[in-house]
């Protein structure tokens, strides 16, 4: 015989266990959350990112004695002196390849449109020779 009071108890004891689970879970989140939040990105002032445009256009490259004397003029850690170099250059590579692109695609769009007007010529010509050919071959069966 099933005893269905003992079950209930079992079953109420399951559900108080799992929703202390999900308690812990959202205790541990809000942890992370709150530890992430502190963590705010920190902004260069814009002298500091003219002052580095500057020095990246004398040289795009970053030496180690070049980045602790960039660090110490800026206030700013080596590290993200590195990183922001590293980031600058992506940029430009970036922006080259875009300009790449579009020298590209202007060149494929004009040899495309050159293509088709030589497609279309192509196209005509071929008509015209089957129309002389016919005439031709008319001509000589009269």
């Amino acid at each position: 015989m099933v005893n269905f009071d003992q079950d209930q108890v079992q079953k109420s004891k399951m559900r108080s266990f799992l929703v202390q689970l999900d308690q812990d879970d959202n205790n541990s989140n809000d942890d992370n959350y709150n530890y992430h939040q502190s963590e705010k990105k920190r902004r260069l002032l814009p002298k500091q990112v003219e002052f580095l445009e500057k020095s990246f256009e004398v040289e795009n490259k970053l030496e180690p004695e070049r980045k602790v004397q960039l660090a110490k003029e800026t206030g700013l850690q080596p590290r993200q002196v590195a990183i922001w170099f590293q980031n600058r250059r992506a940029r430009c590579k970036t922006k080259q390849l875009e300009k790449n692109y579009d020298v590209l695609k202007a060149s494929f769009d004009k040899l495309k449109t050159q293509y088709d007007c030589l497609f279309k010529e192509n196209e005509s010509l071929r008509n015209e020779v089957n129309l002389v050919k016919k005439s031709f071959i008319h001509y000589l069966n009269i």
